[in-house]
């Protein structure tokens, strides 16, 4: 039986822990990057449901999994050339930032359950949210009303990025909400090595003259050009008015959007405060060490990092275990070599983490048959 992990946020209080700023090895849909050209504090008036009606919404019952993290390893395996790695120690966790955004807030969390599954494979450990029964219901039977807030976020940033860097943004055509474009980061937090997907929101041109990528001369050159850029992350929010809300903001809020931004190396949040009616009148700019400054009463970064570090280091462990169980002692000096393994991780509010057993990954794959049979053979480890 595998061990539980328990998520009050009183253990975790030590000191922040060592975490490299992240660094991009990659990105994805280089054809769908946005210019912010206006950040400011300002009065404005935006209607977010303008093209509302004609809008292309994303399927509320997609599944992404990893797909297209996967295709960028495959694709780039040759010039990532990742060192196969024997000890599971050295394991690289692949995942996206929104996994590890729900990780890390965890301690706090009174809310929202969910549940991941971790797959061993090629000495890599893959990491993918599952929807719970609650989501997936509330996924599939959405509100119009549900549908309009989601369509506002996308919107708002219609009104505020670009297709140029040196062109105004063009909010009058409708939002496709299926277009992303994505940076790859690598990062260490302690001894564990990370690879994610963000998805990014827009490079800021308000402070000087910015060039478009050089996609000619290939991906060594457009991540040179990516590296020195400072990306903006865009919210919306509904006007404070009392007391309760700016608790709750602070409280719940501010802990999502500091870990997203601080995950992606992003320092500035741009929010556009809105009514009830979907119009933004108010821009305001936050820096992320104010957002967690401001509400140190209701969450601590180090807590959340700590909890993080502690889950990655759980996941191994349990690895271990099941490992041993089924391949012995024999199996953990040879990791790259053991067939595909997958466990499932399951919490809800006010229990600790639990592993609920194996993982079905022929009924539902995440690692599908094109990553399986291909990756591991475009690699020199020689």
């Amino acid at each position: 039986m595998q061990p539980e992990l328990h998520v009050d946020p009183n253990i975790y209080t030590r000191p922040f822990p060592r975490f490299d700023r992240p660094i991009i090895i990659g990105y994805i849909g280089l054809e769908n990057l946005k210019y912010a050209r206006r950040i400011g504090n300002e009065r404005v008036r935006y209607d977010l449901n303008l093209h509302l009606d004609k809008a292309i919404h994303r399927p509320q019952d997609l599944d992404v999994r990893l797909n297209d993290l996967l295709k960028f390893l495959l694709e780039h395996e040759r010039r990532l050339n990742f060192p196969i790695e024997n000890s599971l120690d050295k394991a690289k966790f692949f995942c996206y930032r929104g996994l590890m955004t729900c990780v890390a807030c965890t301690p706090y969390e009174n809310r929202e359950p969910w549940k991941m599954v971790a797959i061993l494979y090629k000495g890599n450990i893959f990491l993918c949210a599952r929807d719970t029964e609650d989501k997936l219901n509330r996924k599939l039977n959405m509100t119009e009303r549900d549908k309009q807030f989601t369509s506002w976020g996308y919107k708002f940033e219609q009104f505020l990025l670009s297709d140029e860097p040196d062109s105004e943004p063009n909010p009058d055509v409708p939002v496709d909400e299926n277009e992303e474009f994505s940076l790859v980061f690598t990062t260490h937090l302690n001894h564990h090595s990370i690879v994610y997907g963000a998805e990014m929101d827009g490079i800021r041109c308000d402070k000087e003259a910015v060039p478009k990528p050089p996609s000619e001369l290939g991906p060594e050159a457009v991540i040179k050009y990516l590296s020195t850029k400072e990306f903006i992350e865009l919210k919306t929010n509904r006007h404070i008015e009392h007391p309760k809300q700016e608790t709750s903001f602070r409280r719940f809020k501010a802990k999502k959007w500091w870990c997203q931004s601080f995950l992606a190396g992003i320092d500035t949040i741009l929010c556009g405060y809105r009514n009830d009616d979907g119009i933004v009148e108010e821009l305001k700019t936050w820096k992320i060490r104010d957002l967690a400054k401001m509400s140190q009463r209701f969450w601590n970064p180090n807590v959340c990092f700590n909890f993080l570090d502690t889950f990655f280091t759980y996941v191994k462990r349990c690895l271990v275990r099941e490992i041993k169980h089924k391949h012995g002692e024999k199996g953990l000096k040879n990791i790259p070599e053991l067939p595909l393994m997958s466990l499932m991780f399951e919490w809800s509010p006010g229990m600790p983490i639990q592993v609920t057993g194996n993982y079905s990954h022929q009924d539902d794959p995440i690692l599908w048959p094109w990553f399986v049979e291909n990756y591991g053979k475009g690699v020199n480890n020689a």
